[in-house]
């Protein structure tokens, strides 16, 4: 029901679809719009679906986080908290197989690469069950999973397996890192929920370092600045629109309030 609001979604295209439609079968002027409507809908979901667009939307959200390499950046560290980005479940009627998202593999793979930098610093997993129609046991545990046959040790895994947002998350970590007595932490989420992340955990007095990590889609040379349309670009320009929505419901429900704004 949510994607209905997410411009590049599939449900919400299929609304602007149903409308063009609606339209046609009114008197001229509304054949008229209905032309410039679904004529407008073909070329901002194709421009959306390019590179080209989909960088520039990207663009809108400020995206200048880039993964730690520096070494004398991670000075004083004592933790890294990673926040995850869903999941799925598939079963029968016996059986089950839990899979992280595209997302939450990349940001485990961020984790286990700062890991390597820092192999005495443990390392937080916040995620719990998300959506509920597509996964049934929390997304932490699924993370937990894959960096333990990474090769992660067990005892340096901090679970915090409830939160379902990311409001939800900041508000979880804080009282864990609290009662662990950790102060400086590295943050890792994904490049365009970066800014949000922030913003949200620095509402709950904590002051991250970000680490954002690897990009989902990462094209070639030659095709930088194609025209051609593809899922991948669709998929990055709706993150970007899902985070600008979510952006301004966190600052109107006072879950960001801090002066940090999108440009």
């Amino acid at each position: 029901m949510y994607d209905l609001l997410i411009p590049g979604s599939l449900p919400f295209l299929l609304v602007l679809i149903m409308i063009g439609v609606i339209l046609l079968y009114g008197g001229h002027h509304s054949r008229t719009l209905s032309r410039i409507w679904l004529t407008s809908t073909l070329c901002a979901y194709w421009l959306m679906s390019t590179y080209f667009g989909a960088a520039w939307l990207e663009s809108l959200l400020r995206q200048d986080f880039t993964p730690i390499t520096n070494s004398s950046a991670t000075r004083d560290i004592d933790a890294i908290v990673v926040l995850s980005g869903g999941g799925h479940t598939v079963s029968n009627n016996t059986h089950a197989i839990h899979t992280i998202s595209t997302q939450t593999a990349y940001r485990s793979l961020e984790a286990l690469r700062l890991r390597n930098m820092l192999p005495k610093i443990p390392i937080v997993l916040s995620g719990g069950i998300g959506d509920s129609l597509a996964l049934s046991i929390p997304e932490s545990e699924l993370m937990r999973k894959e960096l333990l046959q990474l090769g992660v040790a067990d005892n340096l895994i901090l679970m915090e397996p409830n939160s379902q947002n990311t409001y939800e998350q900041a508000v979880n970590v804080a009282k864990l890192l609290l009662r662990k007595d950790i102060n400086s932490f590295i943050l890792v989420t994904s490049h365009t929920h970066m800014r949000r992340a922030l913003a949200t955990f620095q509402t709950q007095n904590l002051d991250a370092i970000p680490s954002v990590a690897p990009h989902t889609s990462t094209p070639t040379t030659n095709t930088n600045w194609s025209i051609y349309p593809t899922k991948s670009n669709l998929d990055r320009s709706q993150a970007v629109m899902r985070e600008i929505i979510a952006y301004l419901y966190y600052k109107q429900k006072g879950w960001i309030s801090i002066s940090e704004h999108l440009n």
